[in-house]
């Protein structure tokens, strides 16, 4: 049974979950995941591991990355999801921890759910995610995607998050999209963007360990009126096309 567990900072693993809700919320008639991925994956050396952790909009995606460093786990890569829900309210629960840089909280991820004991209730617990600051249990949470109907679009985030390419300029993009990035923790003052191989999607490098890849607004469909709230527009409100 493939499965890993490690520690980490409780104030780093609830940046990474905050910032993967943040990053993917979209109005209520936007469909979109209601999923975050986990993912575990080692260093081919063994001196160290990342825990990577993505959520995804239908207007902007971001991926964030920790580095595991100390005991690490074994040579696996596991991933799985946890609903945008679950993972706020972990998030919540992680800043109730201690705040001090030395503290740790145990994190294991399953490939298939494990058994536990919920330390409050006494009642039997089964999932795949187990996050624990010492004998409280803060989350035992079952995979949300066990069929894995997003993994196309994790490989998508991973693929345009590593090939940023040139500066751009006349970019239109969602004044809502862009108050997503002032609600990201941890990710430092600066937003550098860059172009990607798709087209109307920028990567955004915000701190060392969080791209965000931010959908353009498309100009023809915001002054007709779009299918998902984009339009409609004035040109007024546009830079003239060049």
């Amino acid at each position: 049974m493939a499965g890993v567990s490690f520690s980490i900072n409780p104030i780093a693993l609830a940046n990474l979950l905050t910032n993967a809700v943040e990053i993917s919320k979209e109005a209520a008639r936007v469909e979109h995941p209601d999923a975050i991925l986990l993912a575990y994956q080692p260093n081919a050396d063994s001196s160290a591991g990342m825990l990577l952790v993505y959520g995804c909009g239908r207007y902007a995606a971001g991926r964030g990355v920790a580095v595991i460093d100390g005991i690490l786990p074994s040579q696996e890569s596991v991933s799985l999801s946890i609903t945008r829900d679950h993972a706020a309210e972990l998030s919540t629960a992680l800043r109730k921890t201690s705040r001090a840089a030395d503290t740790r909280v145990g994190v294991a991820l399953h490939a298939e759910a494990v058994a536990g004991i919920h330390p409050e209730t006494g009642a039997a617990t089964w999932g795949n995610l187990v996050v624990a600051y010492g004998d409280k249990q803060l989350g035992h949470l079952h995979d949300a995607d066990p069929s894995g109907k997003y993994d196309n679009i994790w490989s998508r985030v991973d693929d345009l998050a590593g090939e940023a390419g040139d500066s751009v300029a006349g970019t239109a993009l969602m004044v809502g999209v862009l108050n997503r990035l002032s609600k990201l923790k941890g990710v430092g003052e600066v937003a550098d963007i860059r172009s990607t191989p798709l087209p109307g999607c920028l990567a955004v490098k915000l701190g060392a360990g969080f791209v965000a890849l931010l959908g353009e607004v498309n100009r023809g469909s915001y002054l007709r009126g779009g299918r998902f709230g984009d339009g409609p527009g004035t040109a007024e409100q546009l830079w003239p096309a060049a």
